[in-house]
């Protein structure tokens, strides 16, 4: 991997965005403007040149050029999570081009991360895969990844807004279920009491 194949890796950047980021009423996100693209460059300069991370590029098959860029993936080494002091190869980034899926470039891209894996001495994979993206859950699924964890992400500005939504005491929520609760009689069993009012015959 050379500073060569930047235009490649860029172009499937764009794609990964497209797949990754949400646009409101659906859709495709748009392409990365050109300060944003000069700055992704810098960041797949920045990979290539740092011997801590791999990126790899899927090229050729039955259906293209020898040289044509089917997909790419981000390797790294670090513990399988934050709890975990057990090293694990984590792939990221990993995003195969639209025109090129079901011709194996996906696998072949697992493949180099089980090779890379193996250079190390790492027994474990560790892949992130977006939460929309179920054809990619079942790829990796199908391959032997099992879930690890979940992990969720939000604007601050939206967090804010529903703690102060949320910003009551127990107390406070108590009391005014307590408010809406229709009066029951006494003598019913517990787990009846809010479907039997006192105009039901008796059993």
């Amino acid at each position: 991997m050379t500073a060569d194949d930047l235009p490649a890796l860029l172009s499937l950047g764009d794609e990964l965005r497209e797949q990754v980021v949400p646009v409101e009423g659906g859709g495709r996100a748009r392409t990365a403007t050109i300060a944003g693209r000069a700055a992704l460059a810098e960041r797949y300069l920045e990979a290539i040149a740092d011997p801590a991370r791999h990126l790899v590029l899927a090229v050729g098959g039955p259906e293209a050029g020898p040289e044509e860029p089917l997909g790419m993936a981000l390797f790294t080494i670090a513990s399988a999570n934050a709890l975990l002091d057990i090293p694990a190869v984590h792939v990221t980034h990993a995003v195969v081009a639209d025109r090129h899926r079901k011709r194996g470039a996906g696998k072949a891209l697992v493949a180099s991360s089980a090779a890379f894996a193996e250079e190390q001495g790492i027994d474990q994979l560790v892949v992130s895969v977006h939460p929309g993206s179920r054809d990619a859950a079942r790829f990796f699924a199908r391959l032997g990844f099992a879930p690890l964890a979940v992990r969720r992400t939000a604007p601050v500005a939206v967090v804010r807004r529903r703690l102060a939504l949320a910003d009551r005491t127990p107390g406070q929520i108590v009391r005014q279920r307590a408010r809406r609760t229709p009066p029951v009689p006494l003598g019913l069993p517990a787990q009846a009491r809010s479907a039997r009012t006192p105009e039901d015959p008796g059993s």
